[in-house]
C-alpha cells in the first residue's frame, strides 16, 4: 500500500477514534466542554489532522504519525482526555441509554465520595 493511502486510512481511523471517545464521554457525562475538528472540515488545520480542545488544553493529532498504530492512538487520546477534562466538575448524564464503562470508572475515581449526579 502506498504511503498516501496509508496516511489517508490512518486519518480516517484517527477521526473515528477521536469521535468515538468524545461521543462516549458526552453520552455518559454532562461535564466540561470537549470539541473536535478535523482537517477535512476545517481548512486551517494541517492536512490529515484532528484537533481536540478542552478547557485545559488542545491536542493536535497528525495522522501520518499514527499509521498502523490504532491501539496506541486510542490509548494516547484517552490518556490525554483523562488528563485534560476535570471529571470532578462532571455529572452523570441522567437518562442516558448506555454509559461507557471507561468514562464511568474515571468519573467514580474522580468523585470517590459518590457525588450525586
Amino acid at each position: 500500500m502506498s504511503s498516501d493511502y496509508a496516511v489517508y486510512f490512518a486519518h480516517q481511523k484517527a477521526v473515528q477514534i477521536v469521535h468515538g471517545l468524545t461521543i462516549n464521554y458526552r453520552l455518559a457525562l454532562d461535564g466540561p466542554s470537549v470539541t473536535t475538528s478535523e482537517s477535512d472540515l476545517d481548512k486551517t488545520l494541517p492536512e490529515h489532522s484532528v484537533r481536540i480542545v478542552t478547557d485545559q488544553g488542545e491536542l493536535l493529532i497528525r495522522s501520518a504519525e499514527w499509521v498502523h498504530q490504532d491501539d496506541e492512538l486510542r490509548a494516547h487520546v484517552l490518556g490525554w482526555l483523562m488528563a485534560h477534562i476535570d471529571l470532578r466538575a462532571a455529572k452523570v448524564r441522567l437518562g442516558a441509554r448506555r454509559y461507557d464503562e471507561v468514562w464511568m470508572t474515571a468519573w467514580r475515581q474522580a468523585n470517590p465520595g459518590g457525588r450525586k449526579a
